[in-house]
């Protein structure tokens, strides 16, 4: 979907995205429990964004973009720390107040404090443009906080990505620094993966969810290694 022609965000745009005044569907992505499929990378995931948000992020008055918002999972982590928050998205089944895509964002130089881009990264035809267009609407000293998958099952039609550190990196090299994070280890990364193919399984499903994250946590703490990693989250400031 096109974006439209590049401004600030509009007055009514940012009421509409103050907090509290778009419904979020925090769901399990935002607590997912032991037994839930995704927990091995949801878990760490929401851990990351809400102590980045906690020890990072200064002042009650940042201005948030949720980058490929869906439902706006994480914005209860934001709570009384911003003046708005404002979800953008291809496609209307979301909470977005503006449409477009992330290589196109219609928005001014320096519009915002945060820019929040939770697993899009991999259905993005363009990551580079993408990243770059997040600095670009990033006001200086400010964060683009990215999460996308290391390995994954396809899903999807638009699905064209998998990362490593090295690559995120790469495409994050415009901003002045750069940390990267791994949701979980290689057990981790493998029963997760595990977990994606007991689907089909009809009875115990969730009885072998809750066997798996234990598993994968465990395990992680015993033996840590990077070899396999399901999920990254990058900070970055400008």
């Amino acid at each position: 979907m096109s974006a439209v022609p590049s401004q600030a965000p509009s007055s009514a745009a940012m009421r509409a995205a103050a907090p509290g005044a778009s419904a979020a569907h925090p769901g399990p992505r935002l607590d997912p429990s032991l037994a839930d499929r995704d927990y091995l990378h949801l878990a760490p995931l929401s851990a990351i964004i809400r102590e980045t948000v906690r020890s990072r992020l200064t002042g009650d008055q940042l201005r948030v973009l949720d980058l490929g918002c869906g439902w706006k999972p994480y914005a209860p982590l934001f709570a009384g720390r911003c003046r708005a928050y404002l979800g953008m998205d291809v496609t209307r089944s979301s909470a977005a107040e503006v449409l477009g895509v992330g290589g196109q964002l219609p928005f001014a130089d320096a519009a915002f404090d945060v820019v929040l881009c939770t697993q899009e990264l991999e259905h993005d035809p363009e990551p580079q443009s993408t990243v770059d267009e997040a600095r670009r609407v990033l006001a200086k000293g400010g964060f683009l906080i990215l999460s996308t998958h290391g390995v994954w099952f396809k899903h999807g039609a638009a699905d064209y990505w998998r990362w490593t550190d090295a690559g995120l990196r790469r495409v994050m090299r415009s901003f002045e620094a750069v940390d990267i994070r791994n949701c979980g280890g290689q057990y981790s990364a493998l029963f997760q993966l595990l977990n994606l193919y007991s689907d089909p399984v009809p009875v115990v499903r969730r009885l072998l969810y809750l066997v798996n994250n234990a598993l994968g946590v465990a395990l992680d703490r015993i033996l840590p290694a990077e070899n396999l990693i399901a999920n990254y989250v990058v900070v970055a400031r400008k």
